[in-house]
């Protein structure tokens, strides 16, 4: 059975871009190397990020994503067992108003929390709904 833990937190302010684009970078790179799943975005000041795997690799990936000092104010949404994978990879993305945003994939993130457990949909795409929110 695999495990899943969901969060969303506060980007230290003073994170350039280009600092976040590194740390979102590094996030996909290292969670697809050790069969991480799930995704992780940012958007105006703040993470949003699911990970699904081997309970132990993703408790102890969570024991240093919070001591992490790029950000802060870290609310896990939940951390629990899943039956299978919900997330087709790892995906890592700004969610801007900027040229970098893109449409379709808001709607694989949005068609992606229809596949999750029922009991946790409604957490999921409330949080990804405040991050689109302005951007559709």
């Amino acid at each position: 059975m695999r495990y899943a833990i969901s969060y969303v937190s506060t980007v230290n302010p003073a994170l350039s871009e280009s600092e976040i684009q590194e740390a979102l970078d590094f996030s996909k790179n290292w969670n697809n190397d050790n069969q991480v799943t799930g995704v992780l975005l940012y958007s105006q000041g703040n993470f949003f990020q699911v990970l699904e795997g081997e309970e132990q690799l993703l408790k102890d990936l969570f024991k240093r994503i919070k001591a992490d000092q790029r950000h802060h104010n870290i609310i896990t949404i939940f951390q629990k067992q899943i039956p299978d994978i919900q997330f087709d990879g790892y995906e890592a993305d700004f969610i801007s108003l900027d040229d970098r945003f893109q449409q379709k994939n808001i709607n694989t993130y949005t068609n992606q929390v229809s596949l999750l457990n029922p009991a946790i949909q409604s957490s999921v795409r409330y949080i990804l709904n405040k991050f689109t929110e302005g951007i559709k």
